[in-house]
């Protein structure tokens, strides 16, 4: 049997298994990119309040399914509260599950996949009690590459976004609004062989760009939260961090997730996760500001 029909019936065995724990959203609006769209949203969840909102993005050969396991995001959700939105790319769109950052006509603003997430958002807004300036977004891979497009075209939806392992293409400027500036964390692996840290190198120089920061204007943390892994650099030196950039030692194209039941623990064991004593998706939340 070819590898590829290995790699789909995997897939469509684990998307099978743990597809009662996210809902599918059939009819969400105009869906140009014909994306799918799964949602999480906690039974102990407070509707009365205004709550946030996260986009989680899979990257290739993962599936909706597959990262909201491994990565704990769900746990997450119980905990402080908010929905999650997973944007999951089909098969008949990719074999290898990649959102489409690298064919241009489907990365433009109100075009293709990036209209479907778009619409993704707005549905929710119209459904559920969303906090429009609690609205985040996150993804690893190809789906970090998908983050910045979102991030790029629709700067004024969203109050952060977090970039783990992306690649940095980008088929349009970078918005010319700077009216509403949105944080953001750029998360890299400097072993990473699959995106190589020049990508990271790439979104910094953006997104300073598009902060007008000054390049030399941060501070360095070494062993950052006393992590031996772990080093973070942030934009400006002073006051709140507008941009900062997560670097992870002696690691590869993996997610961290530290496997516990303690709040700022979850995530499980797969083969695109690493266990380092340090839950990435719970500072991820931190970063956002939901564990405040």
């Amino acid at each position: 049997m070819p590898k590829w029909k290995l790699l789909f019936i995997s897939l469509l065995c684990i998307s099978i298994l743990f597809a009662q724990k996210l809902e599918f959203v059939n009819n969400f609006g105009d869906n140009p990119g014909h994306l799918r769209m799964y949602s999480y949203i906690p039974e102990n969840l407070n509707t009365e309040t205004p709550c946030p909102l996260m986009l989680v993005l899979h990257g290739s050969g993962q599936t909706a399914f597959s990262l909201s396991r491994a990565s704990g995001f769900n746990k997450l959700a119980d905990s402080l509260g908010f929905i999650v939105i997973y944007p999951d790319q089909p098969f008949y769109n990719n074999l290898l599950t990649s959102f489409s950052f690298y064919m241009p006509g489907k990365m433009r603003k109100d075009q293709g996949e990036t209209a479907s997430v778009y619409n993704m958002i707005l549905y929710m807004k119209e459904n559920h009690n969303i906090d429009p300036k609690r609205i985040f977004i996150t993804g690893m891979s190809a789906g970090g590459a998908m983050s910045n497009v979102m991030l790029n075209a629709y700067p004024e939806l969203f109050a952060a976004g977090a970039l783990f392992a992306a690649p940095s293409n980008l088929y349009e400027n970078i918005n010319p609004d700077r009216s509403h500036q949105p944080r953001i964390a750029i998360i890299q692996g400097k072993y990473d062989l699959t995106v190589i840290p020049k990508n990271a190198d790439r979104l910094m120089n953006q997104w300073r760009e598009f902060h007008q920061l000054d390049s030399a204007d941060f501070r360095y943390t070494k062993r950052y939260l006393g992590h031996s892994l772990l080093s973070l650099i942030e934009y400006p030196a002073q006051g709140k961090a507008k941009l900062i950039r997560l670097n992870i030692d002696r690691t590869g194209h993996l997610l961290l997730v530290d496997p516990g039941k303690a709040i700022n623990q979850g995530g499980q064991y797969s083969l695109f996760t690493k266990d380092v004593n340090f839950h990435l998706p719970y500072w991820i939340c931190e970063f956002f500001g939901l564990t405040e």
